[in-house]
């Protein structure tokens, strides 16, 4: 009887166990050899953390003492107590009672002066040797330096009492062992601290080694000894070796459990793994047979939703086998379908000529013919009776037009060659024959075109070039064999923008379609910019051509260039104007500050009558050059654009009336009358710019007031509300002076005119209020014009757009809400200026407050910090040698100057008027802004604002 073969289970298990035997037993003594190791690395890592921590105490214990000591030392009660003999013993004693700076239950504090004698003392029982005591009082009373020592007669720290840097006296600290100071800090392992000379200072575990004895007298076998040194000591870490074994022993136990599962485990997995295969393949043979022997040829599968790669792959070869029998088996009825579905024309015959089979397509084009079936197949046979193939031409029935099909012949072989008959296949290309005509007629028209035409294969490896036109020869000097087959890198050179060409690499790898101008270079070498516009080309939706149209910009690039040059040498040139006429206005306001400052001061002083007159000439002159300034530097904003309205609310009845105060006392003494009429419709707040709408009214209205020597000076003013609810002002000023002339009326508005040059001579002005007040006019919405006749006078009239305001938006001046004002205090004033002149004239102004002045930000920052008074306002120019205004100022807000100054009021003083200089003197931390020259009320006024606000330590520039 022929013996059963073994199962797979068993196989399996038998051929496994001896090398997962060998595998535990290899891998256990690598295990148990890396943990030891591992462990007794540990231990000694462990002691010298204990060492060095026992170290860290020692250092923290000393430094940290001494620190306190110095601060107690630096402290006013100390200081105050080795000076102030009498009534030292009234605060001392109860200070020294509160003294406790270490966890040692006996420490000694004492405080010496500077002969040694002992003013005070707390616990202080202490017997020094006269070493020590003469070691400390030499360091610390002889030398003013902190001194430390640790031995076995104890800890001693002493650190002087300094005044100006001398040492007046010494507090100092002992304690009678270094036990009791670290005996409450957590050890890692028995820890000892002993001498030079092996004395133990301190234990860890006075029952294993006694502190004040011997080291040498303890017995270190069966322990593991680390030490370190620290200054003249020693440092020990003791740890006994059987808690090393210990360790080792428990971390063999678990390594073993371990190990004794993962053999459970694997015999089980082997177990299982033997059972599951048994069972697929029993499974898979049953389904074989089953299929072999029943007409269900349904693939049947295992009872478990998981089955093996392997397994898998054996089943679907099988049921590809049986799929494979089953297309051999075709039948006739499916052979003839598939000649149905052919695309072309099928018939074949037998030798006799006569037909045996034709396609639904050959049958359908015979339909479409005149004749029948046999006479139009005699037809081709006829024109192929010498060739294998053969383009015919067809006359169709139903579209009256040619058809054009290409019939190819051939020979019909039985199993053994013998010729049977003929096959004819018949290809209709006339859609093809339309198409290759259309596609002529758009390649001639591609061909012809003026402009660059290339397309590329994106599909092929280096996306090669198809076509180009004969614009693209022209245009780049290449001829088309030299071109295509190839990559338009060729036309790239080092000048071409490498970020360019990856916006087109980028643009073609996401199929999507981008214009760009680039630098390319033709055939000679010679640069040229192209402008290129690709689009991508799609068939059957997918992107596989792209089509890019070229043309030569360089002389547009050119020219776009020499725009650009020009444009940036215009904005440079306005830059410079802008920055010449910042520093001419910066250095005519600084003189013109210095006049008219001391003639205010001399109007304060006594006077004669003709002194006074003379005084008020120059002021009248002063007043004359500052306003030429002015209009200079507003041509120049207005010019270089950088003049801007703002929309405010204001009181246009009040700007009247101040105008009308103003202009009264000057026509007065011309003895000329003057006249204001209002018509404002209720609308007294309006949304606008007060300071520009009072500018042009003060033009007009000095204009007036100088061309007039008599009659009257008219003002009306009405303002006209507008179905949007805008409102338009018109205001006019109407003289009986000299009149304009006719021809000149037209430029009167330009720049740097006036009506003739005996009008300059005579009246004065620069030709600019005009054309400064009709940009503004225009600026805010509005015009100006004029009428006038010559010899009659003249009425300027014109127009602006305001907005309706609420009167509780009107600002208050000088008040801010939470702020608290003390008038009539004598402040303290610290005037930041450079030029000598201003700083006289601001301490004239400023007599009756205490001023001190500094002449850069350097020397004003150095007085905040050594002075000792405090400072109400701070007086900053702007423009200083060294450190100037604006740096100072953000210094002192970032605290250089010290804590009490972070929130000073700081007024800027600046002979500056350009355009952002109010608004970066703000953004500097600057709490206001004065212009020079200002008057000295106005000065005044400022200081005693700020000074009088109370401002907390959280609160910024407001203003």
């Amino acid at each position: 009887m022929m013996q059963q073969p073994p199962r797979l289970r068993s196989l399996l298990l038998s051929s496994m166990l001896p090398r997962l035997v060998l595998l535990v037993a290899v891998l256990s003594i690598i295990l148990f050899a890396l943990s030891f190791h591992f462990i007794v690395k540990q231990t000694d890592q462990l002691q010298q953390q204990s060492v060095d921590g026992l170290e860290q105490d020692i250092n923290y214990i000393v430094s940290d003492t001494t620190r306190q000591l110095a601060d107690l030392a630096a402290n006013d009660i100390i200081i105050n107590s080795l000076v102030d003999f009498e009534q030292r013993d009234n605060y001392l004693p109860m200070f020294f009672r509160s003294l406790n700076l270490t966890q040692a239950k006996s420490v000694e504090f004492a405080l010496f002066d500077f002969a040694g004698n002992r003013v005070i003392d707390k616990n202080w029982n202490a017997v020094i040797p006269e070493s020590l005591n003469s070691a400390w009082r030499q360091q610390t009373l002889g030398s003013s330096n902190a001194y430390s020592s640790v031995s076995k007669n104890g800890v001693l720290i002493s650190v002087p009492v300094l005044l100006r840097g001398v040492a007046e006296g010494a507090l100092v600290m002992y304690v009678d062992s270094l036990q009791s100071l670290l005996a409450p800090y957590p050890r890692l392992t028995n820890q000892l601290v002993t001498d030079s000379s092996g004395h133990v200072l301190f234990s860890s575990e006075p029952s294993l080694i006694a502190p004040n004895s011997g080291f040498s007298d303890f017995d270190d076998s069966g322990y593991a000894i680390k030490k370190a040194d620290w200054q003249n000591l020693t440092l020990y870490s003791v740890k006994p070796t059987i808690t090393a074994y210990r360790e080792a022993a428990w971390t063999g136990i678990v390594l073993l459990a371990m190990i004794v599962g993962f053999v459970f485990i694997i015999l089980h997995m082997v177990s299982m793994t033997g059972t599951l295969a048994e069972r697929t393949l029993s499974t898979l043979y049953n389904d074989i047979k089953n299929r072999l022997n029943s007409d269900d040829k349904t693939s049947l599968r295992l009872d478990s939703d998981v089955e093996a790669q392997e397994l898998a792959d054996i089943r679907e070869a099988f049921d590809k086998l049986i799929w494979d029998l089953t297309e051999v088996s075709l039948s006739n009825e499916q052979f003839s379908n598939v000649l149905e579905s052919m695309g072309d024309m099928l018939v074949v015959v037998d030798q006799d000529k006569q037909i045996l089979l034709s396609n639904k397509r050959f049958d359908d084009f015979c339909h479409d013919q005149y004749g029948e079936k046999n006479g139009i197949l005699k037809f081709i046979m006829q024109k192929l009776a010498s060739s294998q193939s053969n383009e015919l031409t067809h006359f169709s029935v139903s579209t009256g037009q040619e058809r054009f099909v290409h019939w190819t012949k051939t020979s019909l072989a039985d199993a053994n060659g013998n010729i049977r008959g003929d096959i004819y296949v018949g290809s209709d290309e006339t859609e093809q024959r339309s198409l290759e005509s259309h596609v002529k007629v758009l390649t001639h028209a591609m061909d012809e075109a003026t402009v660059s035409i290339i397309i590329s294969d994106i599909k092929r490896v280096g996306q090669p070039i198809i076509y180009v036109n004969s614009a693209f020869e022209e245009l780049t000097g290449y001829s088309r064999e030299e071109i295509i087959g190839h990559n338009c890198r060729s036309m790239q050179g080092d000048e071409t923008s490498k970020q360019t060409v990856d916006q087109i690499r980028k643009a073609i790898a996401v199929r999507e379609p981008i214009e760009t101008t680039l630098l390319n270079y033709k055939k000679d070498g010679s640069a040229f910019y192209n402008r290129l516009n690709l689009t991508p080309v799609k068939i059957n939706g997918e992107v596989t051509h792209y089509i890019g149209f070229q043309q030569d910009v360089t002389q547009q690039r050119q020219t776009e260039q020499y725009l650009q040059d020009a444009r940036e040498k215009a904005e440079e040139s306005a830059r410079l104007k802008s920055s010449f006429l910042a520093s001419m206005s910066h250095e005519i306001r600084t003189p013109i500050h210095g006049i008219s400052g001391v003639l205010q001061l001399m109007a304060s002083s006594e006077l004669t009558e003709e002194q006074k007159h003379y005084l008020s000439l120059a002021k009248f002159s002063i007043q004359g050059l500052l306003h030429i300034v002015n209009d200079i530097l507003d041509f120049s904003k207005i010019e270089a654009g950088q003049l801007q309205i703002e929309e405010n609310p204001f009181d246009i009845l009040e700007s009247l009336e101040n105008l009308q105060s103003q202009y009264a006392i000057m026509c007065q003494e011309k003895g000329l009358a003057l006249y204001f009429h209002f018509d404002l419709q209720g609308f007294h707040v309006v949304q606008g710019d007060d300071v520009r709408f009072r500018q042009i009214l003060s033009n007009l209205l000095g204009n007036a007031v100088k061309f007039t020597d008599s009659g009257c000076i008219e003002v009306t003013t009405s303002i006209q509300q507008n179905a949007d609810n805008s409102l338009k002002l018109l205001c006019s000023v109407k003289d009986t002076g000299i009149g304009i002339a006719q021809d000149k009326q037209s430029t009167i508005f330009d720049v740097f005119t006036q009506e003739d040059l005996s009008t300059t001579r005579k009246f004065g002005g620069t030709g600019l209020g005009l054309s400064i007040s009709k940009q503004l006019c225009e600026l805010m919405g509005g015009d100006i014009k004029l009428e006038s006749v010559k010899g009659h006078g003249s009425t300027f009239s014109f127009t602006i757009m305001l907005e309706q305001a609420d009167e509780a938006l009107l600002k208050p001046v000088h008040h801010s809400s939470g702020v608290k004002r003390e008038k009539g205090k004598k402040r303290k004033v610290l005037i930041v200026e450079d030029n000598d002149i201003n700083q006289v004239i601001v301490k004239q102004h400023l007599n009756n407050h205490t001023t001190l002045s500094a002449k850069s930000g350097l020397e004003a920052l150095e007085a905040l910090n050594k002075m000792k008074v405090t400072f109400d306002v701070v007086l900053m120019d702007c423009q200083m040698p060294e450190m100037d205004g604006f740096e100072a100022t953000k210094r002192i807000r970032n605290g250089e100057a010290g804590e009490r100054y972070l929130n000073v009021p700081i007024i800027a003083l600046t002979a500056n008027a350009m355009k952002g200089d109010k608004e970066r003197c703000v953004n500097a931390g600057m709490d206001d802004y004065l212009s020079k020259p200002f008057d000295a009320i106005d000065l005044i006024d400022k200081v005693e604002h700020w000074a009088s606000i109370e401002r907390n330590s959280e609160e910024s520039a407001v203003h």
